[in-house]
């Protein structure tokens, strides 16, 4: 009963221990999806934020090039107020039609503001100007006063908004700043309509003054925030009060100190709750005000998270299964535990069982586990096993060890430690010599039954010892017969891979042939250039235009021309590099750095060749790649010019993991269409090909790289498909 209970206290601390350790995985891997969605959150604010900068910019370029506005604003920096007037609906009818559009853009305000910041125009409310927004818009303060743009997060009396203000000049002299800003709803739209994210936008109530907390403008647009008691919630068109109920009561009440607590520090920072089947991620991400840089809002994103809903779920699987493992676990030591207790009682029984092996043709012996591996018993029948009688182990005059050879003994030693970590019961050694008392050599094999004491220590060892003398000579026999037949399939393997080796060298060598005819097309119209420039030196000198100013730009001129053939060798070099190491590439970039190597030449014939479609990424020797594209493209090549199109075109199409190789050079006969791909076979005149191209090209793309390479003919030439769809 007492080793019951202390087994079950085992597996009530193994539990506890490893759910503690679940647990903590569990809370780490949450926190890395919680710091994911706000990472996700503040790269959306960002973008948007940029657009609408660009926006803005945009805008600016058409306004400030505007010469009407530009006389407007300058002639009421001089006039009376009467005029002023005049000119103020003369500016808005000008800029109303522009307005109208770029409101449906986001817009909120276009405000035209002068030196001493009081307002002329509002595009937004043109019927309120004069009014003095020193103190109130720090934008406008700055722009008048450095003449320079400024753009960030500011509230104004009422509404708050991302300000673009930027400085108008007419001929290098300033005359006035004016914003375009984007209002938080037009933010919020459009994370809702293209990135697919609820969110609401907080303003704390410190930036209002509380005269306005009354108004009815002001209630129209804000309302006391569900998050926190100390902002106020943007009100837009597509809130619906019964989904801010739900999410007040279900999430944020749960969780009102720790957003409390956050908020008050400015911190960005994300919350889980689990609603029902689903789980609902609340991100906090902070704005700063344009003037102090201080937190004064907040962006806050609601959305379903079906990862922390994977990770609850695999904490709760995973428990389970500690339990019943930790359980069965425990549960089988303790049966190992019985059954070692079982087997020492039956001891005494076992000595008695000994003495039947004294009839027997197997040797059986009883060591101490001590170094000598003293004999307390051997079986009578060891003297024809070994030529020393079984007194002679017994009483100490020859010890089992000196019998066996050395480097066996190390190996037998070497294999009851490993028993021993293991903890067995029972060994069974690999065969090994022994030499009998005559210095005969003999194999015997040998199995040994571990005999523990109470607490578990090895005290004996019980083995039985038997001549396998015979076996073992058989088996050296049937061993030799495999290693000369190891012998010869490894010959006969390596003349196949020189058979291919030299395969490869000649589809290498093809290739570079290929190449030195690009590379001739490339250097033809450069070599040109570089004689005629010469030519014309001696010219040049004669009328006397030779100066330091025509020397430095003739050098200038012919330096470009040669670094542009050293970079034409350098592309060359590269792509008969010899890969090492297989590495991951993008398709698209290794495709259109082969067809650098040979768009000269291709142009020569005049061949035109395209490649579009979805980029995508592979492992494997790029080199090797490039000189299957390069096969490819070379033997659409000669089919075009073999039938003298007068318009050769090549087209690479890259397609759900596909390359598509098309031409219009009439195709490839339909009785040899299936042989292709067979090596040393060739459509070719004699001399004009090796048959090795496409064979190599079909091994590196199927056995190097996973894919699939076939061939067709479509109305106007041939097509090759390199597949990897099925890449593994």
């Amino acid at each position: 009963m007492k080793q019951k209970i202390k087994f079950l206290l085992l597996f009530l601390l193994l539990f506890v221990v490893s759910q503690y350790l679940n647990n903590y995985h569990k809370n780490h891997l949450i926190q890395r999806e919680l710091s994911s969605v706000l990472r996700h959150l503040k790269i959306n604010y960002e973008i948007v934020n940029e657009t609408d900068k660009a926006d803005a910019a945009s805008l600016n370029a058409f306004v400030s090039n505007d010469a009407t506005v530009l006389r407007i604003l300058q002639e009421a920096l001089h006039v009376t107020e009467a005029k002023r007037e005049f000119l103020r609906k003369e500016l808005y009818q000008h800029l109303k039609k522009q307005y109208s559009e770029i409101r449906k853009r986001g817009v909120l305000q276009m405000q035209f503001v002068l030196p001493d910041n009081v307002s002329f125009l509002r595009m937004h409310k043109p019927d309120r100007y004069g009014d003095d927004l020193t103190g109130i818009r720090y934008t406008f303060e700055y722009v008048n006063k450095t003449h320079k743009a400024i753009a960030g997060f500011e509230q104004g009396r009422i509404a708050h908004g991302f300000r673009n203000v930027f400085p108008l000049f007419d001929g290098g002299k300033y005359i006035c700043a004016y914003e375009i800003s984007f209002s938080s709803e037009s933010f919020q739209n459009r994370l809702a309509k293209v990135n697919r994210l609820y969110t609401h936008f907080l303003v704390n109530k410190k930036v209002f003054d509380v005269k306005w907390y009354k108004d009815k403008e002001f209630l129209a647009h804000y309302k006391t925030s569900i998050e926190s008691d100390d902002y106020m919630f943007v009100y837009t068109k597509g809130v619906r009060p019964q989904y801010l109920q739900y999410l007040k009561e279900n999430i944020i009440q749960k969780h009102q100190q720790e957003i409390k607590e956050n908020m008050q520090k400015c911190k960005a920072f994300s919350l889980y709750q689990k609603t029902g089947k689903s789980v609902e991620v609340v991100s906090f991400l902070p704005v700063k005000n344009v003037k102090s840089k201080q937190t004064v809002a907040y962006l806050v994103l609601y959305a379903d998270n079906s990862n922390i809903q994977s990770i609850l779920y695999n904490f709760k699987l995973i428990s389970l299964i500690l339990l019943l493992g930790l359980f069965l676990l425990v549960y089988l030591f303790y049966l190992q535990f019985i059954r070692k207790k079982a087997l020492k009682e039956t001891a005494q029984e076992q000595q008695k069982l000994l003495e039947l092996f004294d009839k027997g043709d197997i040797a059986l012996f009883r060591w101490q586990n001590d170094i000598h591996w003293s004999v307390e018993y051997v079986s009578n029948n060891v003297a024809s096993l070994t030529g020393y009688t079984k007194e002679a182990f017994v009483n100490g005059e020859i010890e089992y060890p000196d019998l066996i050879d050395a480097e066996d003994l190390q190996n037998a030693l070497h294999e009851l430690t490993e028993a021993f970590e293991k903890n067995l019961d029972i060994l069974k050694h690999q065969p090994y010599q022994i030499t009998t008392k005559d210095k005969t050599k003999k194999w015997v094999e040998q199995t040994t039954l571990f005999i523990r004491d109470k607490k578990g220590r090895i005290t004996h060892f019980l083995g039985y010892l038997i001549d396998v003398s015979k076996r073992q000579k058989l088996e050296t026999q049937l061993q030799q017969l495999n290693e000369h037949l190891k012998e010869e399939i490894e010959k006969r393997t390596n003349e196949i891979l020189q058979k291919d080796k030299m395969l490869q060298e000649q589809a290498k060598l093809a290739a570079m042939g290929e190449m030195v005819g690009a590379i001739a097309h490339q250097w033809r119209q450069p070599l040109n250039s570089l004689n005629i420039n010469i030519q014309n030196l001696d010219d040049d000198y004669e009328e006397g235009l030779i100066d330091k100013e025509f020397i430095d730009e003739f050098i200038d001129k012919q330096t470009q021309t040669i670094n542009f053939m050293s970079q034409t060798i350098d592309d060359f070099r590269n792509f008969f590099r010899v890969d090492k190491v297989k590495q991951d590439f993008w398709v698209k970039q290794s495709i259109e750095n082969t067809l650098s190597l040979v768009n000269a030449q291709l142009k020569s014939h005049n061949i035109e060749i395209s490649l579009h479609g979805e980029d995508f990424m592979l492992h494997g020797l790029e080199g090797e790649f490039q000189q299957v594209i390069l096969n490819i493209i070379s033997n659409a090549k000669d089919a075009i010019v073999h039938n003298r199109k007068e318009y050769g075109k090549i087209d690479i199409i890259l397609k759900n993991k596909k390359i598509i190789i098309t031409d219009n050079g009439g195709g490839i006969p339909e009785e040899i269409i299936k042989r292709v791909f067979e090596p040393y076979f060739t459509t070719k005149e004699q001399g004009m090909g090796t048959g090795v191209g496409l064979y190599m090209s079909k091994i590196i793309i199927e056995q190097n790289m996973g894919g699939h390479l076939h061939a067709s003919n479509t109305k106007e030439g041939a097509e090759f498909i390199i597949d990897f769809t099925q890449e593994s």
